[in-house]
């Protein structure tokens, strides 16, 4: 005779009221110089891992200068974020853009389609509770 295994938290047939929550990867693109406040505000969504990067814009400069733009460096931030918070962080994007970025600015978002690993799981949903014993 075989024991029987409990199904895992989440999994069909487990307790679904344990599944996590979906991981989305934020992409924020801004005018140079304003990467690091986009960021640090982020943080405040429960954005556990941002990497602010430094872009450069593909309109020829002609076109750039036509627009009205400076130049056509942009910051790009990639942060990981619970898909239950997209919603309040593009509302309050928005809001930041207007007053803070003079009305530019572009925010999207990526599904991730798995991430390997409870601790790795936890550490970019940020989710502090943890089963103590379960591996």
């Amino acid at each position: 005779m075989t024991e029987r295994q409990k199904p895992r938290p989440g999994a069909p047939g487990g307790d679904s009221s344990v599944a996590p929550n979906r991981l989305v990867l934020l992409v924020t693109i801004v005018q140079k110089g304003k990467g690091t406040f986009f960021a640090d505000y982020l943080k405040s969504f429960d954005a556990n891992l941002q990497v602010c990067l430094v872009g450069t814009g593909t309109a020829q400069a002609d076109l750039v200068e036509f627009l009205g733009l400076k130049d056509n460096k942009r910051s790009v931030i990639f942060s990981v974020v619970r898909e239950d918070r997209v919603d309040a962080i593009f509302e309050a994007l928005e809001e930041r853009f207007q007053t803070v970025n003079r009305g530019t600015g572009i925010a999207f978002t990526i599904p991730f389609s798995s991430v390997i690993g409870k601790l790795s799981y936890a550490f970019l949903s940020n989710e502090r509770r943890m089963i103590k014993g379960e591996e």
